[in-house]
């Protein structure tokens, strides 16, 4: 992946609904420069066919050690054109000029061909129908700044929502740490996440600091194996256990004064549940 970082190149998985309530999922390559021109190349080609013939062509020319201009293979689309050298790909802007955007050896561009290959045979696969309350969500990489992909989101889709997602291995677990943004702006809403070897989530923790206000909400999920469902607990603002979810629709919550008579001993079995710590 270290190819996407040194072009400045991301993917992501759009969720779009056209009129008629119809949502399918796009995918789309981005180039974090003014112009994005990598991103509106690879994006223009979606299918195997066109891709491996690219690939192919690189191989070819390798192959020969040199490349022919009678051959022809330029390709020409609505803003820019690639013409092959006998050792790269030259990127022009579509204009009187002709002006260089970019030299890309082969070796670099059939990298990213593949690469864009494989995240287009990735699901949701591009133009499948999704749920219409999909979320436009996008995984940031190691390497990859926050700051810049918002700048690069906004920039492609303008006033969108979407939430950046960082993951983080800790042991065998999973925690992930979403920002979410309305109309391209923070909205100063974060959720951390913990999910287990089985990819369970185990822990919870909203935090809202809307227009200067402070809510912070923690809640922990136990699996119950035998039973097969999971329950809610939840926490005081002090991290103390305050409640856990009953069975009984009657009566939603069984409070922490109530363990004992209730779940004898769940507590003291589960240690985990005794507080909102993260990770014991």
């Amino acid at each position: 992946m270290q190819i996407l970082e040194q072009y400045k190149l991301f993917f992501v998985d759009r969720p779009f609904t056209f009129p008629g309530d119809k949502t399918v999922n796009m995918k789309i390559a981005i180039h974090r420069v003014d112009n994005d021109f990598l991103g509106y190349f690879l994006s223009r080609f979606k299918d195997d066919e066109s891709i491996d013939e690219m690939v192919s062509e690189i191989d070819s020319i390798i192959s020969e050690g040199f490349y022919d201009p009678a051959y022809c293979m330029e390709i020409y689309l609505d803003f820019l054109t690639m013409r092959y050298t006998d050792t790269s790909a030259l990127f022009e802007d579509i204009d009187p000029e002709k002006k260089q955007l970019q030299e890309i050896p082969f070796s670099d561009l059939k990298q990213l061909l593949l690469l864009w290959k494989d995240f287009l045979h990735m699901p949701p696969l591009d133009q499948a129908t999704v749920d219409k309350y999909s979320e436009f969500n996008y995984y940031l990489k190691k390497y990859e700044s926050e700051e810049d992909i918002v700048s690069a989101l906004v920039k492609t889709f303008h006033e969108v929502d979407f939430s950046l997602i960082r993951t983080e291995n800790i042991g065998e677990y999973r925690k992930e740490f979403s920002t979410s943004y309305s109309k391209g702006k923070n909205d100063e809403f974060y959720l951390t996440s913990l999910y287990d070897r089985n990819d369970r989530m185990i822990y919870e923790k909203e935090e809202n600091y809307f227009q200067g206000g402070s809510e912070v909400i923690i809640r922990k999920y136990y699996f119950d194996e035998q039973l097969g469902y999971s329950v809610e607990l939840l926490y005081d603002h002090n991290g103390g256990f305050s409640a856990i979810e009953n069975s009984n629709p009657e009566t939603p919550y069984v409070y922490a004064s109530e363990m004992e008579m209730t779940y004898p001993d769940f507590l003291s079995k589960n240690p985990y549940y005794k507080n909102s710590d993260m990770i014991l």
